[in-house]
């Protein structure tokens, strides 16, 4: 038997329960019901965290974009959900734990569109307030003293992701996106007031980004930002003929695609480990702290440790929180998870659940890994 009733991982899970009950006194049950059919209380987060939606379509028609793939508009409407149902939403997703899970705004719209800025500073204020999450966004806006003085209040160490994939051909590839050098203005701002500015160079443009990227590494620093992350390009059948058609050589492309399209729409990610590399040396030799992805800098800008995937360990390996073996075996209980055995160290955790008792269901070892930042590996064995 585990003793230890104020375990860490069973507090922040009590916690989520009474934030759901006391948003749903504010929202009513018309608002619950509302969010609790959103899919923001349902969906799997990603890797870099459960993806938030801050509007739905993006007029900016970049050529590389995939969104208009994935059935989105070219054109933008703010997300249906109030502040404070998108905050229920969040907390009711069963794979969500205050204080533990990182959220990323910005994944099918610009967050910061004068369409839905306000709606997106909302969000990030009454989530922030309720969950207390690793929040970052991903943006091509020019951030204003104004909505920078606003992040600050909301989310002081929200990761502010500014993607920048061209400066020579940014009118050809994203001709109704702000300036790059407005992008980076913006930034400069940002960090005057004290937030966290990472350099998105995202997507890597075999042929374009390739060629810029000392140009582009090199303008940044010139505005302050001292941290990077590096992504690779998504294409599809029409990215193909989109880029191709604005000028773009992609045969540079073409030959780092890895498989055959496997129909309309089918996004493949190229290959571009090669290009990546030396960018990362380039980068680092400029004094560049390069992370491996975007979770990696948001981990950092909370100053945070992560070891959840082959990517790590991430962070400061200093602030990791000491959870022990009695708090895993407390929160199963909690949870109705029998018969078990732990295996815990540095690198991951090892749960061997008896094939005979109730099954530990997806969310629940979700929660011990994002609570010790650590892989869970789950093992069914015969007692």
């Amino acid at each position: 038997m585990w003793c230890n009733p104020l375990s860490r991982i069973t507090e922040l899970y009590e916690k989520k329960l009474r934030i759901i009950e006391r948003l749903k006194s504010l929202i009513g049950e018309d608002g619950a019901r509302k969010a609790s059919l959103d899919s923001h209380s349902k969906r799997v987060p990603r890797p870099c965290g459960l993806t938030i939606h801050t509007g739905v379509g993006c007029d900016y028609a970049c050529a590389y974009c995939y969104i208009y793939d994935m059935g989105f508009p070219g054109r933008v409407r703010p997300y249906p959900l109030k502040p404070l149902e998108m905050a229920y939403a969040i907390a009711s997703n069963p794979y969500v734990l205050p204080e533990k899970s990182l959220l990323a705004y910005g994944s099918v719209t610009e967050p910061f569109h004068p369409i839905t800025k306000n709606l997106a500073l909302e969000y990030i204020e009454n989530v922030s307030k309720w969950l207390k999450p690793l929040s970052q966004v991903s943006t091509k806006s020019f951030i204003d003293d104004g909505l920078a003085k606003r992040l600050s209040i909301a989310e002081p160490n929200i990761s502010i992701l500014l993607s920048i994939a061209t400066l020579d051909k940014s009118k050809e590839l994203e001709p109704r996106a702000p300036d790059p050098i407005k992008r980076l203005e913006g930034a400069s701002i940002a960090i005057k007031n004290g937030l966290n500015v990472t350099l998105f160079v995202r997507p890597i443009i075999p042929s374009v980004t390739d060629r810029e990227g000392e140009k582009i590494l090199a303008k940044a620093l010139d505005y302050g930002i001292r941290d990077v992350v590096f992504g690779s390009l998504r294409v599809t059948e029409r990215i193909l003929k989109s880029l191709e058609a604005r000028g773009i050589d992609i045969d540079a492309i073409l030959a780092r695609i890895p498989r055959a399209f496997r129909g309309r729409g089918d996004q493949v990610t190229i290959k571009e480990s090669d290009i990546k590399k030396r960018l990362v040396s380039t980068a680092r030799d400029m004094g560049y702290r390069v992370y491996p992805s975007a979770c990696s800098a948001n981990i950092a800008s909370h100053g945070q440790f992560c070891n959840m995937c082959s990517l790590g360990p991430c962070g400061d390996p200093s602030r990791k929180e000491k959870i022990s073996e009695s708090d895993i075996g407390d929160y199963l209980e909690f949870r109705g998870v029998k018969r078990f055995d732990i295996q815990f160290d540095e690198k991951g955790v090892l749960m061997k659940i008896c094939e005979d008792s109730r099954g530990i269901s997806k969310e629940i070892a979700w929660h011990i890994s994002i609570a010790t930042r650590l892989r869970v590996s789950l093992k069914s064995v015969k007692c």
